[in-house]
């Protein structure tokens, strides 16, 4: 008598459990082997450091939630320390190793290139997916179109140099013209500094196969804007003191210095508000200038200068606060590809739902090709159609009118200013396409621009 009570108070308690765990929303613990999801990057670096960060902390999200298919991931990193031999020799070690089935890289288009190589060369024996994070030479996926069956397992997270032509035809054309008034009834003087690396080559010399014009050439001709002045340099550890002097012997009306994650801006912008050049607006292109932090690592200095900014408290769509109050904290900057290497793990967990699994490489390419979700800055889906350069890149573009038009909704990029006290004024959409979203979310618009100087008063 006393065993089959006993044996009741077992039923009892574990049917209370299940109903715990029902009424709670808490899942079982994933089991099984792994899927294993790598990342080949720079562990020191302000650029992608966060990405790793915020990709392990989407996994161990999914993982709590009971994985994918019931079985757990799994996240390694490979840190390349910046080499890109030290690239090639961890996605090596991430496939023969780890088996990983997914492969991020860094978003240098250098070291991609010598990613995409190698795992080339290695995908007969080692099925996988990589993903290039955040990189914009167009050579990684116009190769796909010519060898799809070599290169068909790549993809790209972020678009290629052509697809910015369209959003800067409309910042150039419309915005730059209401922010900087007192140009007004004369040519913008326009001095341009490029991160010399191998994204910005064809924004400088133009592509000659989608007849597209050198940046240059494009905002003589169509925005009536005079470029002054114009130097690539090192992405960091340059003296800027003595260009600034250049530039103010120009008379420049505004500088834009095409930067990226990888640029030394904290000491850019530094430097500028202690320069001959401190009156005239800068505008930066990417970087860390996207988050709050820009103010600290600037000691302020960061007052009046524009960029894009994506630590945004704008619901751009449903998920962009919850995600960046998640980001804030766990103290994790927000910078436009941390946006994205965190949609990537959640757009991975849908793709392998789709495939039904790991196991058949080309139902899982099949997959990426076709999936599509919604994340924080908007849609993230590759494009399908294979058309140079963008087929296998993040969706952006309406390939109906690749020089002139986006996609609404596609990718929802705030541009702001830094103001009194380090107050972020947002200054609108940076594509026209998407106005009707920042009228929406009452973001501000151009006519809140306020140069430096008046700042400083």
């Amino acid at each position: 008598m006393v065993k089959r009570f006993r044996f009741g108070l077992f039923v009892v308690a574990a049917l209370s459990l299940t109903l715990c765990f029902a009424s709670t929303g808490m899942s079982a613990a994933p089991s099984g082997e792994p899927i294993v999801i790598g990342y080949a990057g720079m562990v020191l670096s302000p650029g992608t450091r966060p990405c790793m960060a915020i990709q392990k902390l989407a996994v161990q999200e999914i993982n709590d939630a009971g994985g994918v298919l019931g079985r757990p991931l799994k996240y390694v990193i490979a840190d390349n320390k910046g080499a890109t031999s030290l690239t090639v020799e961890g996605t090596r070690r991430l496939l023969m190793e780890d088996k990983a089935k997914f492969i991020f890289v860094e978003g240098r288009t250098e070291i991609c290139l010598a990613a995409q190589e190698n795992a080339a060369a290695m995908f007969k024996d080692y099925p996988h997916i990589m993903i290039f994070n955040g990189p914009m030479g167009s050579e990684l996926t116009a190769r796909i179109v010519d060898e799809y069956e070599k290169y068909k397992f790549c993809f790209r997270d972020w678009d290629p140099e052509p697809a910015h032509y369209p959003q800067m035809r409309y910042y150039f054309g419309k915005t730059w013209p209401v922010m900087f008034k007192k140009a007004q009834g004369r040519k913008i003087r326009l001095a341009m500094l490029w991160e010399d690396l191998e994204w910005t080559k064809q924004w400088r010399d133009g592509i000659d196969y989608m007849d597209m014009p050198p940046w240059e050439e494009m905002m003589k001709k169509e925005f009536n804007i005079d470029v002054v002045y114009s130097k690539a340099v090192k992405p960091r550890g340059t003296m800027y003191l003595p260009l600034f002097q250049q530039i103010a012997g120009e008379k420049a009306d505004v500088i834009l210095y095409i930067s990226s994650w990888f640029t030394d801006t904290e000491s850019f912008v530094k430097q500028w508000a202690d320069s001959a050049a401190r009156d005239i607006p800068v505008n930066l292109y990417g970087g860390v200038a996207q988050t709050s932090d820009f103010w600290q690592l600037t000691g302020g200095k960061a007052l009046g200068v524009v960029t894009s900014y994506t630590e945004c408290n704008l619901a751009l769509t449903d998920k962009t606060i919850p995600f960046v109050e998640m980001a804030v904290k766990h103290k994790i900057p927000t910078q436009i590809h941390v946006h994205l290497a965190y949609a990537d793990i959640y757009f991975i967990k849908k793709v392998i739902e789709n495939a039904g699994g790991v196991d058949d490489i080309d139902k899982l390419i099949k997959a990426m090709e076709t999936t599509e979700t919604t994340y924080s800055l908007g849609k993230m889906a590759y494009e399908q159609k294979r058309v140079k350069p963008y087929f296998h890149s993040k969706v952006r573009i309406d390939l109906s009118d690749p020089l002139n038009k986006t996609i609404p909704g596609a990718f929802i990029q705030p541009m702001a200013q830094f103001q009194e006290g380090g107050k972020i004024q947002y200054l609108g959409a940076s594509c026209e396409e998407n106005e009707d979203i920042f009228k929406r979310v009452g973001a501000g618009t151009a006519k809140d621009f306020v140069y430096p100087a008046d700042l400083r008063k």
